[in-house]
């Protein structure tokens, strides 16, 4: 583990079960780092460590239990002696319309997508201070924190909310050398974007007629995790320096179209 971008380096990765975080994971590993992977999922813990190998641990928990989350930075901390990168990427979504949504569910959105953002960041920003090496919080956001679709807006909510947290905790955690920076993904082909059937809503005629054959994605193609995964690796790196309190948007320029 002596070469990488991240070597020697440690880090946790919340929602890696799948998609975005397994390819935060994934990279992370490669680049040298040692990955804390966490998720409510047995089995899609269980599979990303085996797909990424012997530089990840395992932890199954849901990131809305403080304790359990506190509980594996710290284990991180005494094996590796240190902790560096803290990426909260777990997120849910319920599609319904505004009328007919419930507050269950946007009280789970909220604990989910955002206050699990907040404690994650405070835990991790705690522990990276005990090290004393500065260190990198990412979060994913989403371009929904900026633009918007109907039926997602307890998910907008939060996520414009990770967008205005990492802008406030960017400016507290600069003196200890902590960056705090979060990634706005436009669509990306995880199964967040399956519908209940394991249909991908991505492969389906009228996704492309919106999106693909009008150019309302100017690079014609939905994302893919190893998309955000670049972005969560510069975040990351020594080649990050001077950039904190931003979101870094990678849609292929979905955003900029009118």
């Amino acid at each position: 583990m002596s070469e990488g971008r991240l070597a020697g380096q440690v880090a946790l990765v919340t929602g890696a079960g799948s998609g975005i975080g397994r390819g935060i994971a994934e990279t992370y590993a490669r680049e040298g780092a040692y990955v804390a992977v966490v998720d409510m999922s047995e089995s899609g813990v269980a599979e990303t460590c085996a797909i990424v190998g012997e530089s990840t641990r395992p932890f199954v928990f849901d990131v809305t239990d403080v304790q359990a989350m506190e509980a594996a930075i710290g284990a991180m901390e005494k094996e590796f002696g240190r902790f560096d990168v803290m990426v909260n990427n777990a997120a849910i979504v319920f599609t319904e319309p505004f009328l007919e949504s419930t507050l269950e569910h946007w009280r789970k959105t909220m604990a989910i997508d955002l206050e699990a953002v907040y404690t994650g960041s405070k835990l991790g920003a705690e522990a990276m201070i005990r090290a004393g090496n500065g260190g990198r919080i990412i979060s994913t956001a989403s371009i929904q924190a900026f633009m918007t679709t109907s039926k997602v807006a307890a998910y907008n909510a939060a996520k414009a909310g990770v967008v205005s947290l990492t802008k406030a905790i960017a400016v507290e955690l600069a003196e200890h050398g902590i960056l705090v920076n979060a990634i706005a993904p436009g669509t990306i082909r995880t199964g967040m974007s399956k519908a209940p059937d394991g249909t991908d809503f991505h492969d389906e005629e009228p996704y492309k007629d919106r999106f693909i054959r009008t150019g309302r994605i100017p690079l014609r193609r939905p994302g893919l995790p190893q998309d955000i995964a670049n972005a969560a690796l510069f975040l990351a790196s020594s080649d990050c320096r001077y950039l904190t309190g931003q979101t870094l948007v990678v849609d292929g320029g979905l955003s900029i179209v009118i």
